[in-house]
């Protein structure tokens, strides 16, 4: 292992823990309320077995809900952050847990089912004394399975602001870090093996014990005792540390961003500038995903603040159709009034910069047919492959705006995160991409920005939004942004993120240089 690499591993091991500790209590959480749920569903189904067919309908089908899908719709009810994760994951834990409770309890030898009755049990005292410990073995498999999924399912959680160690996972997409993408997968990996040791553990243990005696049961009564008050006792005290942020939301402020490097630098940017000359303390909610989800989330109040682009805003949030007549002051006058009536959020002044949507292919290839705008891709539209980031392919500014003017029919359209969109096209997978103006892998992977003939694409001018609620009850916010506002060119956004897509630098370590150097921040100790 060289220097570098032990000094980062080294650096990162505070918030390894951290997320590591997030991963945990949502498995944890999941896994418990799954349990709630599963094992009494299956008890019913053995029961009333005209119920079968229902239930393991409806889990079956939630189990074929994609996972980020799930969290996307779950949004708009619950906001971002834990909540929707431990619901999705909750559910997509709940199908095996069901099957084996119904398999154990169904699969129960019939001369000890006699004997109970013989005893003149009743169904409740049969099913605690003889059923539920005779099956307990095979509810334990499920169980197990459960959580091996439900760890690997949960990485995905960081793209609703939920933590845990899909943040590294996340990250390291957006800035194209393998380092940070192994930290979130081999202890990722690591957890669901021990979590799995452990249970498999206790798996063969009561299946040695065919014969339960009241000791015995009394035992295992115990250990999940034990096991439920560390659980609540990890939610009472989560829900305390909540309540506690709740009672002092005023002296904080979230800001949130995107999946790709520019919006982390400017969010970044932001948390140092307010964190140096307000006394907010600043919580970061870094790497949401794409344009809704953000959205939802400050129109819920889950977020105070974020970078957005014009273009962006007028397209995808407001849901316009842009047909060239727009300038860009024009542009951002119309978003800044829409936004502060429809979602009473504050366009704060652009940072400077403009940062549209732009079709790049390779060097050679533009050489080699000749190609200097979107138009000259006509020809030989049937042979290409554009590799774009989810958000593009649906976005009316992107690709069906591409269809609608330009009539463009690509042979293969490839969803591709931001963060290996650039790796695609070097490695000749794709033809074409989707890129930003801004993104300094266009010079570093020696790609061609071709023409916008047609005028498809807006104008792109990022800037800071706030909460109008926010803003008025916390106006310095806006006086520590202002020496900020309107001093980042395009030349220095392309900058910066080269520090961050080619150098390998972390977002915050960029953002403190830029700052420090620009005199906008006194102290290194920025958190």
């Amino acid at each position: 292992m060289d220097n570098s690499l032990t000094q980062f591993v080294v650096a990162q091991l505070p918030t390894l823990g951290a997320k590591l500790i997030e991963q945990l209590y949502l498995v944890g959480i999941s896994i418990f309320v799954a349990i709630l749920i599963g094992i009494p569903l299956g008890i019913l189904i053995h029961r009333m077995p005209r119920t079968r067919n229902v239930v393991m309908s409806i889990a079956n089908i939630c189990q074929t809900i994609p996972s980020l899908a799930l969290l996307a719709f779950l949004i708009p009810f619950f906001g971002i952050g834990a909540e929707p994760a431990i619901i999705a994951l909750s559910i997509y834990a709940v199908l095996p847990i069901i099957r084996n409770t119904v398999t154990g309890i169904a699969g129960l030898p019939a001369e000890l089912l006699e004997a109970a009755y013989g005893l003149g049990f009743a169904n409740l005292q049969r099913l605690w004394i003889v059923e539920l410990p005779l099956a307990l073995p095979i509810i334990v498999a499920g169980i197990r399975s459960a959580t091996a999924m439900t760890v690997g399912i949960a990485t995905l959680a960081a793209f609703v602001g939920a933590g845990g160690l899909g943040d590294f996972i996340n990250q390291g997409l957006a800035t194209n870090s393998t380092r940070l993408i192994l930290l979130g997968a081999i202890p990722a990996a690591l957890l669901a093996l021990l979590l799995d040791f452990i249970i498999a553990q206790i798996e063969i243990s009561l299946a040695k014990r065919k014969q339960h005696s009241m000791r015995s049961r009394r035992r295992r009564i115990t250990i999940i005792a034990t096991v439920v008050v560390i659980i609540i006792g990890t939610v009472l005290s989560l829900n305390s540390r909540d309540s506690s942020w709740s009672l002092q939301h005023r002296d904080k402020i979230r800001i949130a961003t995107k999946n790709f490097t520019e919006q982390l630098i400017l969010g970044e940017l932001m948390a140092q500038v307010i964190a140096a000359h307000t006394d907010l303390k600043v919580i970061r909610k870094f790497n949401l995903g794409t344009t809704s989800v953000v959205h939802e989330a400050m129109q819920k109040g889950d977020v105070d603040i974020y970078p957005e682009y014009t273009g962006t805003a007028y397209l995808v949030v407001l849901k316009n159709q842009y047909n060239g007549n727009l300038n860009p002051q024009a542009l951002y006058d119309l978003v800044k009034r829409e936004y502060l009536q429809r979602y009473h959020i504050v366009w704060l002044k652009t940072f400077g910069f403009n940062n549209t949507q732009a079709i790049a292919v390779r060097k050679d290839f533009a050489k080699q047919h000749r190609l200097h705008d979107i138009s000259d891709l006509i020809p030989i539209e049937n042979t290409l492959v554009i590799g774009a980031p989810a958000e593009f392919i649906s976005r009316p500014d992107a690709m069906l705006g591409l269809k609608r003017v330009y009539h463009l029919k690509f042979a293969q359209v490839r969803s591709i995160d931001p963060g290996l969109m650039y790796k695609a096209i070097a490695n000749n997978a794709v033809n074409v991409i989707a890129a930003f103006s801004t993104d300094s892998r266009i010079l570093a992977y020696k790609l061609q920005i071709l023409s916008d003939d047609k005028h498809l694409f807006p104008a792109y001018d990022a800037a800071p939004l706030i909460r109008q609620s926010v803003l008025q009850a916390h106006p310095e916010i806006a006086s520590a942004l202002r020496p900020l506002l309107g001093h980042i060119n395009a030349q220095t956004m392309r900058a910066l993120n080269y520090q961050v897509d080619v150098k390998k630098r972390t977002p915050h370590a960029v953002a403190e240089q830029f700052l420090l150097r620009n005199k906008l921040i006194r102290s290194t100790n920025i958190h």
